[in-house]
């Protein structure tokens, strides 16, 4: 249902400087830095609940250049962050984007500070290195921090109305991933067992819900008001401006103006099935993000004109189902990180470094006549090794199948047993080996840094696959936001197809063409960049010209 803040009214009616659509990384920045400027701002949610995809996420945020890694004593800047963006993004992107990294590596380190001074967040310093460490300007610790744990009584009213996450949320990022608890889940009691305790009785929660809770916290206590059950369904536009928002709230529609301009932060489109048969064609198995994500803030910027631009970028990840209130959806997966396991196509062949970063791209790689994926299906392989070590790890969801020998396995999935035991013969020596000669897994700074198991020798992140039973589970790519939209420029203004900026309008967050895309530079590169566009398009917004009545 459609409501304002509890205990809150509308300071000014249906009138507002600026209005932003969305309350995930991206709205709540954004509406944020309008509450500081002491802005009129609305911030307009259309689910009943807070938070978006970040609520969902594991709060890990890439911030070249932060406060926290510079007083560690940890060197980076503006100018390496954008030496090692330049380097490891995609063949010709820089002719287009080169203004927007620009300003992201400018500007990200000042959101980071905004944030941590105008709301209850705080932030932790990550171990992990840049996914392409020997890459010119990467860095190998500091760029990525996460949300330290946050007391949920703090939001009253609120504090129900966060959208829930299907992760442990007690522990944060950094605590998982530099204690490799994916390997080794009792750490998390012989290390954090206190601290966890004291974070159930006392209802602190990390990851993404902090994130959210304490974004949402900061733009309550500075004013902003907060709607949700409020659909975007028209903007606004006047002479050539966007100036307001028409909003469906409870079946009745409600227009809005917004003096300063209005910040698109809706999300992705990949619960819209249209849309995602035209950019993003075959079969979608699981989504990791709200359903609610249908492609709003598209629709809104096609009626004021916007030029849209990488609308074939995702964020795509090797997932597995869970049950989330109460439908199928996609959750990171780690089991195909750690030892004796390998992800094979359907010829049994592995196609991918199973550790990087972007393993997602593999899972949905095209072939570039047909637009066919060239490795699906895709399967997760283990042996008995893995199922002892790792039990925690395997599959219990439909779609698991087990044999007594590799070739058995190969026919129950349908994969070709010679390339299915040759490959499992091959990342055998690999490991005896210690070295992976095909792919390179565990042969960097940044593999063994976030996965394998530090316990197996010669090389934590390799296993040999070849003690019976063996196992397979299907891995498809799961979407867990769509990254293409309307182009903007490097102050976050939308632009129309002659590439002028539309005057009022603003995008960020996964709403917007994505600058960085689907290959990810860094862990936290989505929030990184949302955060930092919501911070940018607001500060745009509120510096622009307001015309005269």
């Amino acid at each position: 249902m459609a409501t304002a803040a509890p205990g809150a009214t509308t300071r000014a009616g249906f009138e507002f400087d600026l209005v932003v659509l969305g309350s995930g990384a991206a709205g709540l920045a954004a509406a944020l830095v309008g509450g500081v400027q002491g802005a009129r701002v609305l911030l307009a949610e259309k689910a009943d609940l807070i938070g978006g995809t970040t609520a969902m996420a594991g709060g890990c945020t890439w911030v070249p250049a932060n406060h926290l890694m510079l007083a560690a004593g940890l060197h980076d800047s503006a100018a390496d962050a954008l030496e090692y963006i330049r380097a490891v993004a995609p063949p010709g992107w820089a002719s287009d984007e080169e203004p927007l990294w620009q300003a992201f590596v400018t500007h990200a380190p000042q959101m980071l500070a905004f944030v941590e001074r105008h709301s209850a967040l705080r932030f932790g310093l990550g171990g992990e290195p840049d996914p392409y460490p020997d890459a010119p300007g990467a860095k190998l610790r500091g760029r990525n921090v996460s949300p330290r744990p946050l007391r949920f009584a703090q939001l009253g009213p609120w504090r129900e109305r966060i959208r829930p996450s299907p992760m442990p949320v007690r522990l944060t990022y950094n605590e998982i991933t530099d204690n490799h608890l994916a390997a080794i889940p009792a750490r998390a009691i012989t290390r954090f067992g206190h601290r966890l305790l004291w974070r159930t009785l006392t209802d602190r929660r990390a990851m993404g819900q902090a994130m959210v809770a304490g974004l949402l916290l900061g733009c309550l206590r500075h004013g902003v008001t907060v709607r949700t059950g409020a659909a975007a369904h028209r903007l606004v536009i006047e002479h050539g401006r966007v100036g307001g928002v028409e909003l469906l709230c409870e079946g009745r529609s409600e227009t809005v103006s917004a003096r300063r301009g209005v910040v698109i932060a809706t999300g992705g489109f990949e619960w819209n099935a249209a849309m995602m048969a035209t950019h993003h064609p075959g079969e979608v198995t699981w989504t990791g993000s709200p359903t609610t994500n249908t492609g709003d803030g598209h629709r809104l910027a096609e009626q004021a004109g916007a030029l849209f631009a990488r609308m074939d970028q995702a964020l795509i990840m090797g997932t597995r189902p869970v049950q989330y209130l109460g439908q199928p959806h996609a959750m990171p997966a780690a089991d195909y990180t750690l030892p004796h396991s390998m992800i094979v196509n359907s010829r049994g062949r592995r196609f991918v470094n199973e550790l990087q970063m972007n393993v997602g791209l593999g899972l949905d790689a095209r072939d570039p006549a047909t637009g066919t994926r060239v490795n699906a299906p895709a399967w997760r392989i283990y042996d008995a090794q893995y199922a002892a070590r790792y039990r925690h790890m395997l599959p219990r969801e439909p779609g698991h199948v087990q044999a007594g020998s590799l070739r058995a396995l190969a026919a129950a999935i349908g994969v070709d047993a010679e390339g299915l035991a040759d490959e499992a013969a091959r990342m055998s020596q690999f490991a005896r080996a210690g070295r992976d000669d095909d792919f390179g897994r565990g042969g960097n700074r940044w593999d063994p840094a976030r996965s394998g198991d530090p316990r197996v020798r010669p090389n934590p992140c390799l296993g040999s696959i070849e003690r019976a039973p063996f196992h397979a589970f299907p891995i498809a790519p799961g979407f867990l936001g769509t990254k293409g939209g309307p182009r903007t420029d490097a102050r976050g203004q939308v632009l129309d197809t002659g590439r002028r900026a539309i005057p009022g309008l603003y995008c960020a967050g996964n709403a917007m063409a994505n600058p960085i895309g689907a290959k990810a530079v860094g862990a936290g590169t989505t929030l990184g960049p949302c955060l930092t566009w919501g911070y940018i398009c607001a500060r745009s917004a509120l510096a622009s010209d307001v015309p005269s009545n």
